[in-house]
């Protein structure tokens, strides 16, 4: 669990408060990482074990010691992937790790059917913690009244918030300031429907 039962209600009512005034449907998701970087893992174990190879060539070890270091370098590497699962993190270059959590986001957007609301107006704020991520996707109607560059702002303080462990106050702090152009915007109709729970969504 990612959030205390208080800090979850503060956010759902946060968001109900929003949805009161606006047709827009937004939905909380909150996930610890966006991939078990299996491949990822033995990658990084085969590279640490050929580095290693290199380094022993330079010394007089005989074939069968040689083969016995690699075994023994690869097993260790990997059983500290498997044991330590964030340290691959460390190994695995930034871009590569948001463009992992960016793929998770927008397939949890489909697989939720925030695609699928009868107004096209669903918002979805995604974090993926061992990232260090956060991605807005917004639906058509959405993209066509606010445009991409919007959501930068909001997003780089939300980041800022996720590094320092304080989840709960990024999502109160996001949703806070893009209540009044959404309610402007998007503002509440006669025959809205609450298509979405207004609860956080742990992945």
């Amino acid at each position: 669990m990612y959030l205390n039962e208080n800090e979850k209600k503060l956010i759902s009512q946060e968001i109900e408060n929003l949805e009161k005034k606006s047709s827009v449907e937004l939905v909380a998701v909150i996930t610890k990482n966006s991939s078990m970087y299996k491949y990822e893992k033995v990658l990084t174990a085969l590279v640490i074990t050929t580095i290693v190879s290199i380094i022993a060539l330079f010394f007089s070890i005989n074939t069968i010691i040689f083969f016995q270091l690699q075994l023994v370098v690869f097993t260790l590497i990997y059983s500290l992937f498997y044991y330590f699962e964030d340290l691959i993190l460390y190994f695995i270059p930034k871009k590569y790790k948001h463009q992992k959590a960016s793929y998770k986001a927008n397939k949890e957007f489909g697989n939720l059917g925030i695609r699928n609301t009868k107004t096209k107006q669903g918002i979805m704020f995604f974090v993926s913690i061992d990232e260090k991520y956060v991605e807005i996707i917004t639906d058509k109607h959405i993209k066509e009244k606010i445009d991409n560059k919007y959501w930068e702002d909001i997003i780089n303080d939300f980041i800022k918030d996720v590094k320092n462990n304080e989840l709960s106050k990024g999502y109160l702090k996001a949703i806070n300031s893009c209540s009044k152009t959404l309610i402007n915007k998007f503002p509440i109709q006669k025959n809205d429907i609450n298509e979405f729970s207004n609860e956080v969504r742990e992945l």
